[in-house]
């Protein structure tokens, strides 16, 4: 009787081990360090002059575009690493998603004030992302780096919500099936 209980539970722990792998595996982020005290100074050029982005400006961008929850719905001022929405991996240049918001600066054509840096951003957050299917905004949003396709997404859509109730009920089920088994009078 207990061979046939063993032979009965360890299916049921397999079947639910391989449902559980996709949702402890990550993708191959690459290690992320926190940003230097000082944000790396950025040239950008208008038709008729030079603008510099410097630390400071780069904390203002953050704070007053990035954080704006009325823009970015995800809270990335709570992200200790939210320069990289706008820097490569090793902060000293820029990522796609950052030089699409410099040369949006250009092209506005004005000094990297906050107003200047809000309608750049404006300008390019329905531009597709290098995060597989989502568009800037959408990237920024759902808590993923636009700049990088292997970032992924924190706030997931609703499919994965369904795979988690898809598991929660496998695994309720299958303390029924043993339930059941064990408590079987032969």
């Amino acid at each position: 009787m207990i061979a046939k209980k063993k032979a009965v539970v360890f299916p049921i722990v397999a079947v639910l081990f391989l449902l559980l792998i996709p949702f402890s595996s990550n993708a191959s982020a690459p290690n992320i360090s926190p940003p230097p005290a000082s944000l790396p100074v950025q040239l950008y050029y208008t038709n008729t002059t030079h603008y510099t982005i410097n630390g400071y400006d780069w904390n203002q961008i953050l704070s007053t575009v990035l954080d704006n929850t009325s823009i970015v719905s995800y809270p990335w001022a709570n992200n200790l690493t939210q320069a990289l929405v706008f820097f490569d991996i090793t902060y000293t240049g820029m990522n796609p998603f950052g030089l699409e918001f410099i040369a949006a600066l250009a092209k506005q054509g004005g000094s990297p004030t906050t107003q200047n840096a809000t309608i750049a951003f404006k300008s390019i957050e329905n531009l597709p992302s290098k995060v597989s299917g989502y568009t800037n905004i959408q990237a920024l949003d759902a808590g993923a780096y636009p700049g990088f396709s292997w970032s992924k997404p924190i706030n997931k859509s609703g499919t994965l919500e369904e795979e988690y109730y898809i598991v929660l009920i496998a695994i309720i089920a299958s303390v029924f099936i043993m339930y059941f088994v064990f408590n079987r009078r032969s």
